[in-house]
């Protein structure tokens, strides 16, 4: 999403880069603050301590010397020390805070650590000229957390990463997919104990497992693991999208999420998704019409039944095809992106 949004800004504006800005962590910092969570007690967050934090600071003010209308910083918590000389817009998933409550146990690190990162994040996002997230869910979330004026905070949304389909190329198989880089976090058990109980019923039911894979993944009747499908390489790329092409639908019972791209992308493909209401899915997921979205998708016997109903409710199905074939090139296309993004730093940079 990065390097997209370099390229798009640098199509419409006269860019240059500063990066990367990647200092070391401090080694003792590192070690301690493992140490001591390993041992029970709280440690600090070292990858954004006071000390790496204004290493970073001292690299932008020596990278970013030459004349610019304004500053574009990907991200917002590597930057919070840095004093930019001209107007800035930064742009992400979420803030620390909730990047902390959705992927990290909060109460392994120092309250009082978490919130020197938290409060120096506040002050820099409400010095920008713009922020700009991938969601109105995190947009509403750090507008509210970190008291932000709401008329200098949007979203532009996401894109998905693959190429769209000429044709939906479902030839009506009863599999389900589930994808992950995380299989515990994104919710792998539970899709794999539903699709068992969805197979009592429908034994011709089967699953493939892309990415990450469980610990002790056993060779299971109905179930193949294909391991990690690099997009970068292009015959890989072109076997992910064929699966969700072909695929009934994408089991995405996440518990650790933003935005998805991968629902998007499944999209692209006709695939509708099962997944949580929870997050800023049901901005890429219709309800009903694209996918299913369930309030406790922790659940198996929920999970499980959501997949029954797609393998059994035909034409309701075939609507749900086309739903989220048309949602996710109407509304989240690289071409809708690229112009809302544009569309904001044009706005900063014209003073509106």
């Amino acid at each position: 999403m990065n390097a997209a949004a370099f390229a798009v800004l640098s199509k419409a504006f006269d860019v240059r880069y500063a990066g990367p800005i990647n200092p070391g962590v401090i080694g003792w910092q590192k070690a301690l603050s493992k140490f001591l969570r390993v041992a029970g007690a709280q440690g600090d967050f070292f990858f954004f301590s006071e000390r790496r934090l204004k290493a970073v600071a001292q690299e932008v003010s020596s990278r970013c010397r030459a004349e610019a209308q304004l500053d574009f910083f990907h991200g917002f918590t590597p930057w919070i020390l840095t004093k930019p000389r001209r107007p800035y817009v930064a742009w992400g998933d979420c803030t620390f805070l909730d990047y902390m409550n959705i992927f990290h146990c909060r109460e392994q690190f120092r309250k009082g650590d978490l919130g020197r990162i938290e409060r120096a994040e506040a002050e820099w996002m409400a010095n920008a000229r713009h922020i700009i997230l991938t969601s109105d869910w995190a947009v509403h979330l750090a507008a509210n957390q970190y008291a932000l004026d709401a008329s200098r905070i949007s979203s532009v949304g996401i894109f998905g990463e693959i190429e769209m389909p000429r044709h939906d190329l479902y030839a009506g198989g009863k599999e389900f997919a589930f994808v992950s880089t995380d299989f515990e976090a994104k919710g792998g058990q539970v899709a794999l104990s539903a699709f068992r109980e969805v197979r009592k019923r429908h034994p011709d039911t089967s699953l493939v497992v892309i990415g990450d894979r469980p610990r002790e993944a056993l060779v299971e009747s109905g179930v193949t693991f294909v391991g990690y499908l690099r997009k970068e390489v292009l015959a890989e790329r072109q076997r992910f999208q064929q699966i969700l092409g072909r695929v009934r639908a994408l089991i995405h019972p996440t518990k650790s999420d933003t935005a998805p791209v991968l629902l998007v992308e499944a999209g692209y493909c006709g695939c509708p998704v099962i997944s949580s209401r929870k997050f800023a899915i049901p901005e890429l997921v219709d309800d009903g019409r694209s996918g299913l979205l369930l309030d406790d998708s922790s659940r198996v016997d929920v999970v499980a039944s959501a997949m029954t109903c797609l393998l059994e409710q035909e034409d309701k199905y075939r609507q749900m095809r086309h739903a989220a074939w048309t949602k996710s090139r109407v509304e989240h296309s690289k071409d809708r992106f690229a112009k809302r993004l544009v569309s904001r730093v044009q706005e900063v940079l014209s003073g509106e």
